[in-house]
């Protein structure tokens, strides 16, 4: 224990002596006079007063520090009223105001505890619950003592009522507690027992000394109760569950009282006595219910208030929620626009810095959105994670007039947290016109919803952070991605889906190396789909995984027929990351080669450079498998994206392929045939092989030939054909353009 620690326990310690010395001086004197059992008990009280500051351990200063007050208090009142048991103040006899007066320690203590031992506090006060159960204990109480011959004149009853009082509000409190608290019941059963006790021996000393006695050893029992079962943490709260089960036990405990109060109401009915005193407390249980009644119905309106909050509004960032949302769509009375905006970049806050910091960036947008929009009358909404909502009065050709400057504020809001500031987050937003006079439908309210997040997909998908305004094209493309998808899937599961194959050329024989597989889709109802279009599509609706195995399949099913793997060409066929993360891919490669007995070597499958953008991941983890398989590993479309040469040093790639972006630059005025040259020379010393895409004219060819570029893809061969041609295709030997170049 440290010294100030023991300083302050031997300070109340010497503090409660003092106390105790000339209390002990005056009870030696008045021996005789006294009422000697409860001299002695309340000395031995303030004894152990003394020594608890010392013996005791556990719990906080201020904890210990206000048990041992109250029960010195306790202690002083009772051995002042045994010492002088027939002593007026006033009219008043003493004893009585002694003993009601040892009990304000305890009835402070308690009505501190009942005021902060809720944490909910829609719930009414422990306060009010407490001086009803009070009220009721006292007016039968005092029925009880007056029956039993316990009254005197005015003033007696009135100091009566009053220790009377006192004691039974301490006792209900105490109960109150210990039903609120299980952990305090026992240390709260000494207080109970002691303040009954005190109102035993203050009522029965004078004119029954074994009452008396038997109250003093109550009062006894409770301050050893004290001394062994207060807490030592100081006060218990409590919420959630715990809260919820302390409300039925509460209600619970009510049932004895109340019953104790009909008994004895049915008692004065049978037994009426003229009893003003009764008459007080009767008309304060009455008050006290009341009160209670009131505040109940106070704690109904703020628990109301409260979940009407919490359904209405968002947790985070305090701002309407998509219920609130769908309540002001419900029936508006003047034409609105309704913006969804969505945020990007928010993921790379959380994932970098935390959840918590990405929750303050979006509270920060959520605040400088509402004071953007609220300037035009405009109402903010958190209707998505990364979504917010803003309703404003006019059509959207007069709001979009906002939209750049609640865009920017949005993107503020990263500078606003500490740490966020370099992650740049952008939004993007769908508009929609909200009509007036829906009828108050909520279907109908709902359209402008859907309007706006078709609008949002729409200014998504353009790329650029901006926005998109419903119309009647929005809707064709949503109505038209939707038909898609459903002709994509029965196309399928139909095997609809058709393959054709590009040739690969050697750019020095003019031979076909390779072939490339390449979907096509002719639908019955729609036509010719582009792959761009459908591809999209297929992503998009988890259709991707079954149409890449229907086009690998397929692809080696007809390559194998046309001869590509006997004449020792290659097939390659595209796999997108999707596929790679699927469960199985690898064993679905194995099993198709192991099919048609092909050389693993012989089937390139090419990636995109997405796939090695996270090292480690599932994806990257099955390409090194098919790797080890023998497959070669192709990188499609290099010269976009993110291209990079760290990973080529990393991965089993083979293959690399030009993007075709990249092979128109070569003719142009700028430096594209220089950074052709680069990658195709650091491709050779890596001992990869350069496939260029989109080669159109002879010259390309022959700057592809001069700076030593393997292979060549394009429409100056051929386009894809389908799978009846690919044998006249194997034998085919294309010109070798000779032109020299500039």
């Amino acid at each position: 224990m440290t010294f100030p620690r023991l300083a302050w326990r031997a300070a109340l310690s010497t503090a409660v002596l003092a106390v105790f010395v000339p209390l002990a001086y005056v009870g030696a004197r008045r021996w005789d006079e006294a009422i000697q059992l409860k001299l002695l008990l309340g000395l031995v009280c303030l004894a152990v007063c003394v020594a608890l500051p010392l013996v005791v351990r556990g719990g906080t200063r201020s904890s210990t520090t206000r048990w041992v007050l109250a029960a010195s208090v306790f202690s002083v009142g009772t051995i002042v009223a045994a010492a002088y048991p027939a002593l007026l103040i006033g009219p008043f006899p003493a004893p009585h105001l002694l003993h009601a007066v040892s009990l304000l320690g305890m009835l402070a203590l308690t009505v501190q505890q009942l005021r902060v031992a809720r944490v909910v506090r829609d719930d009414e006060s422990l306060l009010v619950e407490a001086l009803l159960f009070g009220a009721i204990t006292a007016s039968v109480s005092w029925d009880v003592f007056a029956r039993c011959g316990y009254r005197g004149d005015g003033w007696w009853n009135a100091s009566a009522a009053l220790v009377i009082a006192v004691g039974a509000f301490v006792a209900a409190a105490t109960a109150v507690l210990a039903v609120e608290h299980p952990r305090l019941r026992l240390a709260h059963l000494g207080i109970a027992i002691g303040a009954a006790g005190t109102v035993l021996t203050a009522i029965t000393s004078t004119r029954d000394p074994a009452a008396g006695n038997v109250g003093a050893v109550m009062g006894v029992v409770a301050a050893a109760m004290l001394v062994a079962f207060q807490p030592r943490g100081g006060m218990v709260r409590h919420g959630g569950t715990a809260a919820t089960q302390a409300v039925r036990r509460m209600r619970l405990a009510s049932l004895p009282v109340v019953a104790l109060l009909l008994a004895d109401t049915v008692a004065f009915a049978v037994s009426p006595r003229a009893d003003g005193v009764q008459f007080v407390f009767i008309a304060v249980v009455i008050v006290t219910a009341a009160v209670r009644q009131a505040a109940s119905a106070r704690a109904i309106d703020r628990t109301h208030a409260r979940l009407s909050f919490q359904a209405l509004h968002d947790s985070l960032t305090g701002l309407g929620n998509r219920a609130a949302l769908a309540e002001a769509l419900t029936a508006p009375d003047s034409a609105q626009s309704l913006v969804i905006l969505e945020l990007g970049g928010l993921d790379d806050v959380t994932d970098v810095l935390g959840v918590a910091v990405g929750e303050e960036v979006l509270t920060a947008a959520g605040a400088n959105l509402r004071e953007h929009v609220s300037a035009h009358g405009g109402t903010t909404f958190r209707v998505r994670h990364d979504e917010f909502a803003v309703l404003l009065p006019g059509r959207p050709d007069e709001v979009l007039a906002y939209l750049p400057a609640a865009l920017a504020a949005i993107s503020a809001a990263p500078l606003q947290v500490t740490g966020a500031g370099r992650f740049p987050v952008e939004a993007v937003a769908g508009v929609a016109c909200v009509e007036a006079g829906t009828g108050g439908q909520e279907a109908a309210a709902m359209v402008p919803l859907v309007h706006a997040d078709l609008a949002l997909r729409a200014a998504r998908a353009e790329g650029a952070p901006g926005w998109s305004v419903y119309s009647g094209e929005v809707a064709s493309a949503h109505a038209r991605r939707l038909l898609l998808r459903e002709r994509l899937a029965l196309a399928v599961a139909e095997g609809g889906v058709d393959v054709h194959y590009q040739p690969i050329v050697s750019f020095t024989t003019g031979r076909v190396e390779k072939f490339e597989a390449l979907a096509r889709w002719d639908d019955v109802q729609l036509g010719r789909i582009s792959p761009v279009e459908f591809i999209a599509v297929a992503e998009e609706s988890n259709l991707v995984v079954a149409l890449g195995e229907h086009v690998l399949r397929r692809a080696v099913a007809c390559a194998h027929a046309a001869g590509v793997f006997a004449s020792g060409a290659r097939l390659a066929v595209n796999v997108s990351v999707v596929q790679l993360q699927a469960p199985g891919f690898a064993d679905v490669v194995r099993e198709i080669l192991g099919q048609y007995r092909i050389p693993p070597h012989l089937l390139t499958l090419e990636l995109t450079e997405s796939v090695f953008l996270d090292s480690d991941s599932p994806a990257e983890r099955v390409v090194t498998e098919l790797a080890a398989l023998g497959c070669q590993i192709a990188i499609d479309d290099f010269g976009t994206g993110y291209s990079a040469f760290g990973y080529l040093d990393r991965l089993p790639v083979h293959v690399l392929k030009v993007d075709r972006s990249l092979t128109q630059s070569m003719t142009g005025a700028g430096n594209g045939l220089s950074v052709v040259t680069a990658v195709v020379d650091l491709a050779n010393r890596l001992g990869l092989t350069v496939v260029v895409e989109g080669v159109e004219t002879d010259e390309e060819a022959a700057i592809c030939r001069q700076i030593s570029a393997g292979l060549g893809q394009g429409w100056l061969y051929s386009a894809a054909v389908t799978a009846d041609r690919i044998s006249a295709e194997l034998g085919r030997e294309y010109p070798v353009s000779a032109e020299p170049v500039r």
